[in-house]
């Protein structure tokens, strides 16, 4: 049976349990072929809303996407509202207050006055959803000075323009004794990711960099694996950073 290949996705049932679909977004890590790891069939029809979960990258228009493939025979694991949920700070936030640094998501930019209102500098800065691909300069702001200055870069930035701004609380983070180029700074952090509330892997956030470890690794999955469970989603994904111990930590 040929390949079948939804707007160039390449979709396959694995070990005939679950249906992926999948596309190469040009990042080795991410990018994986698995068909040379498991069993796969490429179905061109499916029935009884197949469970399916989608690695193609950022999505512009998730809602949409669940309509379409749902209309294929698909269900998307999670949900129009639980991806929102699962992407938007906005959403999310309430249910994780007391495991994240304090945040405030604003319509547009704040002020200077804004910001010194709720927190102290430096901050952090991020869109709704996402950064900028961890730019240092847009990310850690240090003063007001430095925030009117990247202030115009936000606004035209291909990634942040569209995302409403949210302004953290900057917390240290453990480093480690590596640079990325282009990127903030690499602290000791970590991914888990969950299905269905089991933690299903885990591993080093900063892949560009060699191997590092922390030995209290329980104690990150048990946070992460409370926030999952808060966040009462199918699918989900947690960073477990490290604070230094002059944070309070």
């Amino acid at each position: 049976m040929g390949v079948e290949y939804i707007d160039s996705m390449n979709v396959a049932l694995i070990e005939d349990k679950l249906v992926v679909i999948s596309k190469p977004i040009g990042v080795s890590v991410y990018d994986f072929n698995f068909d040379l790891h498991f069993r796969t069939t490429h179905p061109y029809n499916f029935e009884n809303e197949e469970t399916c979960v989608l690695r193609v990258g950022p999505i512009p228009d998730y809602e949409r996407e669940f309509r379409e493939q749902a209309e294929r025979g698909l269900r998307l694991v999670n949900s129009p509202a639980e991806h929102v949920c699962a992407s938007d700070l906005e959403t999310w936030y309430e249910k994780l207050i007391d495991l994240t640094p304090k945040s405030r998501v604003f319509a547009e930019l704040p002020s200077v006055d804004e910001i010194e209102t709720c927190f102290s500098w430096p901050v952090f800065l991020k869109g709704s959803r996402q950064t900028s691909k961890h730019a240092p300069d847009l990310c850690v702001i240090n003063d007001p000075t430095h925030y009117n200055r990247v202030s115009e870069s936000y606004r035209s930035d291909p990634i942040l323009h569209w995302q409403r701004p949210v302004v953290r609380e900057f917390v240290p983070l453990v480093p480690v004794p590596r640079e990325v180029p282009g990127k903030i700074k690499p602290s000791l952090e970590f991914w888990s990711f969950w299905w269905r509330g089991q933690c299903v892997g885990w591993g080093q956030y900063w892949y560009q960099i060699p191997r590092y470890e922390a030995a209290d690794v329980e104690v990150g999955l048990s946070v992460a694996r409370n926030a999952a469970m808060r966040s009462k989603l199918h699918s989900w994904w947690w960073t477990s950073p490290r604070l230094l111990l002059e944070s309070g930590s």
